[in-house]
This record gives structure tokens, C-alpha cells and sequence, in this order.
């Protein structure tokens, strides 16, 4: 019996450790680089979800040893130094990766299973498909668009199939990059369509209306997308398909399915309420997609949506719906800590505003920099200008509870200024309270927008965020000064003009 029991322990062990082996492992190495950090992109069930970016560190000459899991298998992205490896990744592959800046020709050296057709996906420059629109502006109609999309993707395709006939990369690897081509370029098709489409939901005095939606692109955009079928669960596993921006199925859930609906005469919705908006797209990806892939675009939309920090409350109810729809999913983990911030959000802009947290008497009706600041008169201020979308502004919340405290040892006024839009008037102060944001606020309106752009940023829109030190006497003393992460810098910057 005790043999018996020992076998089944020394069974167990090596159960253990096989089930623990690695299918797959990547080397990386970077020549002359003491220490740096790496972004490190892994499938999750084989699927492309780019919630599930990693950081890791690289430390002297040691190589990064990245170890993939049986599910782990597929597409894998590596940044480092603003340089991105693109990889395909099987079991049982060991890959060796060396980048080496001093050879400016040939950088990055790879090593292992499909070498050739690693190096080459790597090079591809396969950019955010809106980020290519300008580049097909001049196809004034579906078949001229096809047309030059199609000669795009042969250009790229051929290097692969050149690589395959010579044996240099493998079936399943030269597979991977077809379909990633087809669904890519399909994305681009789609999104420059998209664009014409939506075009015509403005509002009739928007300067880009456009009152038609022409004929021959709607036919393109039903060919696409029975050609290249959005429910295939195969193409979750391409950057065609998601690339950050979930551009292919969101298109297709924002905008084609919206013209679907509407192309029997009626005007499409206009969906001014961004809570609204969010609702009506998760119920076309119910009814519109099959289970695994509505898992995914679901996973991805909600990942992307919290990462704003805005519609928490609605968010929070769509994100308790996904994990009572899939209550296994493996999409859960990586949204979970963002979904946390969204019921801690909840919980505290449901407050009353604190003593510290004070919003301008009659801010509506504050129509010039010169009002704004008559309150102010004989005080140094320090101005942040911000909005609920900007999520550079947000990053920098983090730092006020130590700069309030400076600030207010020092005698200088703090100012928030939000240049929101007017349906953001509840986010704005929900976010105060949430971001516990202690100082005056202000909620700009349209010609208090204008004179500040007119005097921060030459009557050119503007740009955020923006921070601003005025002095005592009233002048703008820095017009671009630093942000509260600066912090000792920053203290040194104000306190030159505290008296």
C-alpha cells in the first residue's frame, strides 16, 4: 500500500510539472541596455484581447524568458523602445530575439521556427485602419476603393507566399497571415465606408453632413461583410479582426447594423445620450453575434469603454451582465480591476460635494477669461484645464491631494476649468467628487471656450491638458507650465510668483 501510495504521489508530481511546462517560449535580448521595460501583448484563448497587455522588465545582458501557455498560442506583440515585434507563436516553438539599434539595417535578428516569416511580419506596416483613411481619399467610388485595397493586400500577401513556396515558413503559419490580411484590409474597407455612413447621421448644419450615402459603397459594405463573415470566431485570433479598436465588429456594430436598420426610408437614431449609445451596442451584440465572439467584442468593448473613466454607472450594469452571461470567461480577469473603479465610482459621486470642492457661482453665465478671473483679483492661481474625456488629464488626478495641500500653505488659488461639451454637465461634477478634486470649478461655456482658445491656444480649438500659472496682479505668467506630477519643479515654478 505504501508503494502504491508513493507511486501515486510521484504520479502527481509529474502530472504537476508537464501540465506547468511551457508550450512555447520567447528570448529576448537587447544589446547595450542596462534595464528597460517591455510591453508584452500574450493571446487569451488564443484571441487577440489587448486588455491583456503586460509589463515586464529586462534587466543587462540576461535575456526576458516569456513563457506562453497551452492557451496562449497564436499572435504575440512585444514593444520595446517604440519598436514592435510581431510574432505568429506555436507549440513547440523556441524563438531567440536580439535587437541591436547600432545596425541600423537590420535591427532586430530572429531566431527559430518561420524566422523569415517572423522578420517579415514584424516589418509589415499594418497602422490603425482609420489612421489610413486619408490614404484611399481619392477613390470617389466602391470600386476604385476595392481596387486599391485589394493591389494593398497582394503587395503584402506576396511576400508571404513567396516565403511559403520556398518552404521558408510553414502551413499553419502562412494560413495565420491570410486570414490576418483578409480581415485587416476588409477593416479598411469597412472603415473608410463607415466613415461615409456616418457622415449622413450629423446634424444637418455640422460642416462634414453629407445628406446621401452613396449606393455603390452600401453594396461594397454588404459584400465585405458576407465575404469576410464579422462571426467567425477564427478571426478573433487576427490583429485584423480587434487592433486596439475592435475596428472591424465595431464598425460593423455601430454603424452597419444602424444602416441595415434604416435603409428602408427611415432617418437613422441619433444617439446623443453616451449612456444610451453604450446600451444600444451591447444589445446589437447580443442579438447580431454567436456566443464566443460576443464574449469577445463584448470583453473588448467594455475594457476600452472603462479605460475613458466615463458612463461608469452604465458601464457597471453592462459589466455585471457580462459576467452573468459568462460567468467562466477568460476576459473577466483583465477587466475586473477596471470594473472595481467603476462600483468604487458609484459609491462616491452619489456624496455631496465637500467643503474643499467649490463650483463658481453662476458659472453659466461666465463669458470671458477676464470674468473668470475677477474673483481671484490680488491672487497667484494656478489653472487646470481638463475635460471628462481626457484621459492624459485624468492621469495627472493622482498628484492633487499633495499639490492642493502646496497650494494652499502658499496662499495660491487652485482652478479647474473643464472645457466639456453641454450634455457632460452631470459627468463633470460627478468626476470632481470621484477624483476628489479640491479647488474652484468652472464648467466653460461655448464663449468662454472661444476667448480661452483665443488667448491659449490662437483661436485653434485647443488642446489638453493645459496648465496655467497667473499672478497676483492678474497676468498670465506661464502659459504652459508644468503638470502636478512635476511636483518639485512645479512647487518651484509657483513659488516664484507667491509673495
Amino acid at each position: 500500500m505504501k508503494r502504491l501510495g508513493l507511486l501515486f504521489v510521484l504520479l502527481y508530481v509529474v502530472l504537476t510539472v508537464v501540465a506547468q511546462k511551457p508550450q512555447a517560449t520567447i528570448e529576448l535580448k537587447v544589446a547595450g541596455l542596462e534595464e528597460g521595460l517591455v510591453n508584452v501583448l500574450l493571446p487569451v484563448n488564443h484571441t487577440i484581447f489587448w486588455g491583456a497587455m503586460r509589463i515586464d522588465t529586462i534587466r543587462g545582458k540576461k535575456p526576458l524568458v516569456i513563457a506562453l501557455n497551452e492557451n496562449q498560442t497564436g499572435f504575440v506583440s512585444i514593444d520595446v523602445f517604440n519598436r514592435e515585434i510581431k510574432l505568429f507563436i506555436q507549440k513547440g516553438d523556441a524563438l531567440r530575439i536580439t535587437i541591436d539599434e547600432d545596425y541600423a539595417e537590420n535591427p532586430v535578428i530572429i531566431e527559430g521556427n518561420n524566422r523569415e516569416g517572423q522578420l517579415q511580419l514584424t516589418k509589415a506596416e499594418l497602422l490603425y485602419p482609420g489612421s489610413l483613411i486619408m490614404r484611399y481619399k481619392n477613390d470617389t467610388t466602391a470600386a476604385l476603393l476595392q481596387k486599391h485595397v485589394e493591389e494593398d493586400k497582394q503587395v503584402r500577401l506576396n511576400v508571404f507566399k513567396l516565403l511559403f513556396e520556398q518552404r521558408k515558413i510553414d502551413k499553419a503559419f502562412y494560413d495565420f497571415v491570410i486570414l490576418t490580411l483578409d480581415y485587416y484590409h476588409a477593416s479598411l474597407i469597412s472603415e473608410v465606408i463607415a466613415g461615409k455612413y456616418a457622415a449622413t447621421t450629423l446634424e444637418k448644419d455640422n460642416p462634414f453632413y453629407k445628406p446621401v450615402f452613396p449606393a455603390d459603397f452600401g453594396m461594397l459594405w454588404e459584400k465585405i461583410y458576407k465575404q469576410y463573415a464579422v462571426n467567425n470566431p477564427l478571426a478573433l485570433q487576427t490583429f485584423g479582426y480587434s487592433d486596439k479598436f475592435n475596428t472591424y465588429a465595431g464598425d460593423y456594430i455601430s454603424g452597419y447594423l444602424g444602416w441595415q436598420k434604416n435603409k428602408q426610408g427611415g432617418a437613422p437614431a441619433l444617439l446623443t445620450d453616451p449612456a444610451a449609445d453604450m446600451k444600444e451596442m451591447f444589445d446589437r451584440i447580443q442579438h447580431n453575434m454567436q456566443p464566443a465572439v460576443a464574449e469577445f467584442v463584448q470583453a473588448d468593448l467594455l475594457y476600452s469603454s472603462l479605460r475613458l473613466e466615463e458612463n461608469y454607472k452604465t458601464l457597471g450594469l453592462l459589466y455585471n451582465d457580462f459576467r452573468r452571461r459568462y460567468p467562466q470567461s477568460a476576459y473577466t480577469a483583465f477587466i475586473q480591476p477596471l470594473a472595481d473603479k467603476a462600483i468604487a465610482y458609484d459609491k462616491k459621486v452619489n456624496q455631496a460635494f465637500t467643503p474643499d470642492q467649490k463650483i463658481i457661482p453662476d458659472y453659466a453665465s461666465v463669458n470671458s477669461f477676464r470674468d473668470l478671473m475677477l474673483p481671484f483679483n490680488g491672487k497667484t492661481v494656478y489653472i487646470e484645464f481638463w475635460a471628462t474625456w481626457c484621459i492624459t488629464c485624468k492621469d495627472q488626478f493622482d498628484n492633487e491631494a499633495e499639490l492642493h495641500q502646496y497650494l494652499q500653505s502658499k496662499g495660491v488659488e487652485h482652478l479647474f476649468v473643464s472645457v466639456d461639451v453641454e450634455n457632460k454637465e452631470a459627468e463633470w461634477k460627478e468626476l470632481i467628487k470621484y477624483f476628489d478634486l479640491r479647488g474652484n470649478h468652472i464648467k466653460a461655456n461655448e464663449r468662454l471656450t472661444r476667448d480661452l482658445s483665443r488667448i491659449f491656444w490662437n483661436g485653434k480649438g485647443y488642446a489638453l491638458p493645459l496648465y496655467v500659472i497667473i499672478d497676483a496682479e492678474g497676468k498670465i505668467v506661464e502659459a504652459d507650465a508644468l503638470a502636478p506630477a512635476d511636483r518639485k519643479k512645479l512647487y518651484q515654478q509657483i513659488g516664484k510668483y507667491v509673495k
